[in-house]
């Protein structure tokens, strides 16, 4: 006759606590990808020129239903609204770094930058119409600057 006691040791609780431990952690790593990856997907910044009160009002859009209003910017803080190829340099590869050429539209104000839309150079055509549709409406209440650098591609 083979008698066989089961129990449950200190070792064996130790060890099911750092599991656990172990496994909520990679559980946390999963949760924030997956929700980085969500809001990365599903959110947008959408940008108001009110000009009744005369300010830009930056909102976070969540899945077109959710607004939630980021910060209001008068007129009179901004200095000047650039469209340039500032961004543009060196990039990762599979096969190393190469030169890619960037095109932003920025919003400059005395102390802050803020990033209106950033393209790459075969969708400059459409950032040109969004910057001269902006200039068309707005150039009594703004200054437009255009500003390119010579990048070797």
């Amino acid at each position: 006759m083979v008698s066989v006691e089961a129990s449950f040791t200190l070792i064996d609780f130790i060890m099911m606590i750092i599991s656990f431990l172990i496994g909520s952690f990679f559980m946390m790593i999963f949760l924030l990808f997956t929700i980085a990856v969500i809001l990365k997907i599903f959110v947008r910044y959408e940008y108001i020129f009110d000009l009744d009160r005369y300010e830009i009002v930056q909102y976070l859009r969540f899945f077109s239903y959710f607004k939630i209003r980021m910060r209001r910017m008068p007129f009179g803080e901004v200095d000047h609204i650039l469209l340039s190829n500032y961004d543009s340099g060196n990039v990762l590869r599979g096969d190393g770094m190469r030169m890619k050429e960037w095109f932003t539209l920025d919003i400059r104000t005395d102390n802050n930058v803020v990033r209106l839309i950033r393209v790459e150079a075969d969708e400059v055509e459409e950032l040109n119409e969004l910057y001269y549709e902006l200039k068309d409406k707005l150039d009594r209440f703004f200054t437009f600057n255009v500003e390119f650098v010579e990048v070797d591609i």
